[in-house]
């Protein structure tokens, strides 16, 4: 019974991940096609808001402003990003 009931749990966990993956890919995606829109067709795009790419640029001035620290972060966020896609 507690062999089944294993299985199951890890059932359960590997079906959380495969859609907290492909949740993430999904933001990941919107996020490239709203800054794509938004240089294409200005900062008045009707669907992605109106100022992606102004909030992409004060992110990344915000994380330049901490130094090593931030960049350990990024680098942490794209190697568990690489290690979720494979």
């Amino acid at each position: 019974m507690s062999v089944l009931r294993g299985l199951c749990m890890k059932d359960w966990i590997n079906t959380i991940k495969y859609y907290l993956r492909q949740f993430v890919e999904l933001g990941v995606l919107l996020l490239a096609v709203s800054v794509f829109a938004e240089l294409l067709f200005g900062p008045d795009v009707a669907f992605f808001g109106s100022t992606v790419t102004k909030n992409l640029i004060t992110l990344l001035d915000s994380i330049g402003d901490q130094g090593v620290a931030a960049l350990i972060i990024i680098f942490a966020v794209i190697f568990v990003y690489r290690k979720l896609l494979k």
